[in-house]
C-alpha cells in the first residue's frame, strides 16, 4: 500500500505539470501556431494558377494577389476584379478563369525581361483592341504582345501591332 500513496502523487504532480505548461501564455508554442497558420491565411494570394478544378473565383484571386493577402469574395477589390473580367469576357472567347491566369502569366514573363506590367494593366490595354462579341483570342493576344515587347518594342507601339492583326479587324471594331 506504501507504493499506491506514491502513485497517486506522482498522477497528481504529472497532472498539475501538463495542465499548468499547457495554460502558459508566452510561450514560444503560440507563436508557432501563429507562424504555421500565416501561410494558410494567405493561400489564395500565394497561388501562381488556378488550376481546372480550383474553386477559388478568379476575381477573389487577383484581388488576394494585389493585396499580398486572401481578400474575401465580397471585398471591394474582389468586386473590382470582377468587372475587370467581366468586361474582358464580353469580348475574348476566353473564360474569366483562362483571362486571369494568361495575365498573370503574361506579367510574370515580362517581369522576366524587366518590363513591369501588371495583370489589371494587360487586361485592360487587350480590352481596347477587341470589339465587345468579337471572341477574339486573349491568349494568342498574350504571346504576340510578349514576342513584341522581348523584340524591343515599347508598350504603345506593341499595343498598335496588336491593333493590325487581321483577327482584330475582322468586322470586329474595338470600343
Amino acid at each position: 500500500m506504501s507504493s499506491s500513496p506514491f502513485s497517486l502523487l506522482r498522477l497528481s504532480l504529472s497532472a498539475v505539470l501538463a495542465l499548468g505548461l499547457a495554460g502558459c501564455p508566452g510561450e514560444s508554442e503560440p507563436e508557432t501556431r501563429e507562424r504555421v497558420a500565416a501561410p494558410e491565411a494567405s493561400a489564395i494570394a500565394r497561388k501562381t494558377w488556378l488550376q481546372p478544378t480550383d474553386d477559388t473565383d478568379p476575381e477573389v484571386w487577383l484581388a488576394s494577389r494585389d493585396a499580398g493577402a486572401d481578400v474575401a469574395a465580397n471585398a471591394p477589390a474582389a468586386k473590382a476584379w470582377h468587372d475587370v473580367l467581366d468586361a474582358a469576357d464580353d469580348r475574348f472567347g476566353e473564360t474569366g478563369r483562362m483571362i486571369a491566369n494568361r495575365s498573370v502569366q503574361l506579367e510574370t514573363m515580362l517581369s522576366e525581361i524587366g518590363i513591369r506590367e501588371t495583370a489589371r494593366e494587360i487586361i485592360a490595354d487587350f480590352s481596347t483592341l477587341a470589339g465587345k462579341g468579337s471572341r477574339a483570342g486573349f491568349s494568342d493576344l498574350c504571346q504576340h504582345y510578349y514576342n513584341l515587347r522581348k523584340q524591343g518594342l515599347d508598350r504603345t507601339a506593341a499595343l498598335a501591332a496588336l491593333a493590325e492583326q487581321p483577327a482584330l479587324k475582322s468586322g470586329n471594331p474595338a470600343p
